[in-house]
């Protein structure tokens, strides 16, 4: 799994050009006993005063923080609508890739160090809250496929603090071939809005859920988009029925659960030209990668879709 991994990211672009495109600031911070890393885009616009949205955005698995601000193109969205980006690093061998996130079912560094990724994002998060004025009801995440599955562990977390994540790519719940009981999120405990991105063709996370065709690990067993989606509709006490369209335009079904508690909802886009990729993206990691809808305004969908659920 490791040399599938690595020869996956040797066959990106290469590291200065990468670098050149990056403009976020690279911190550190200790937690657990580890040190940890993230990468901070402040908008120039800002007065300095304000209370700023965040948005966190996490790597997909076997990448790093880096690779995903320069492949998912965000700051330039954090530029123009006037969010902190905090772009986190996940934990392995590598600086700045081969890193992953402890999503319980996941696999890598994290998941078999069960390192507490949770705990490290809110210690991020105080310490950006001591530094900067931060909007605590416009607190947001979203992420790529292991980073995505994040989301949805971290919202459903003990004493969240996100209003609404937007996971891309990304189901809640899996397990090891074969194995009897899934592994999952907790029950979440307080409402979050959330915006599920699906691509019908992935065969890394299959839409009908089932064994991984493709993966960079072992096969896993996956969660379907409807059982991700049934677990936020009923914690959130969401519609059972959604309203249901198919935007041509876009080449995306839309499945919107209205009318949860605290004003939460959830919908899910099924972009029914993508596999696993980060929808609008003008760039593909690397050759035999999935393309990037370009149909589909990734960034902008999800941005429009925090702006619009924030916390009351």
């Amino acid at each position: 799994m490791r040399d599938k991994i690595k020869g996956a990211i040797q066959a990106r672009v290469d590291k200065k050009a990468l670098e050149q495109e990056v403009a976020s600031a690279f911190y550190e911070i200790e937690h657990a006993g580890r040190r940890r890393t993230y990468y901070l885009y402040l908008p120039s616009k800002w007065d300095k005063t304000s209370a700023l949205p965040v948005v966190f955005l996490f790597h997909g698995g076997g990448g790093g923080a880096r690779g995903a601000l320069y492949y998912y193109e965000l700051e330039k969205k954090a530029e123009d609508a006037g969010f902190m980006l905090v772009a986190p690093n996940g934990t392995g061998e590598g600086e700045h890739v081969l890193l992953t996130w402890n999503v319980a079912f996941g696999f890598g560094y994290a998941q078999k160090n069960n390192v507490d990724d949770v705990g490290f994002v809110n210690a991020l998060l105080d310490e950006l809250a001591g530094k900067y004025p931060i909007d605590s009801k416009r607190i947001y995440a979203t992420g790529l496929s292991n980073g995505a599955i994040f989301c949805h562990f971290l919202a459903a977390a003990p004493g969240n603090r996100f209003a609404a994540i937007a996971p891309v790519v990304g189901t809640a719940g899996g397990k090891d071939e074969g194995e009897k009981d899934w592994r999952r999120p907790p029950e979440p405990q307080v409402p979050v809005s959330v915006c599920i991105v699906q691509g019908l063709i992935d065969e890394h996370v299959p839409i009908a859920g089932g064994l991984q065709k493709e993966s960079l690990g072992a096969p896993k067993e996956m969660w379907s988009a409807s059982q991700t989606i049934d677990l936020w509709v009923s914690a959130n006490g969401c519609d059972k029925t959604p309203i249901t369209s198919v935007d041509n335009k876009m080449n995306t079904t839309i499945h919107y659960y209205k009318n949860g508690r605290n004003n939460t909802e959830v919908i899910a886009y099924v972009i029914h030209n993508m596999g696993h990729a980060w929808p609008g993206s003008t760039r593909v990691p690397r050759a035999g990668s999935d393309k990037p809808s370009r149909t589909f305004p990734g960034n902008d969908i999800i941005w429009e879709f925090f702006r619009t659920h924030p916390r009351p």
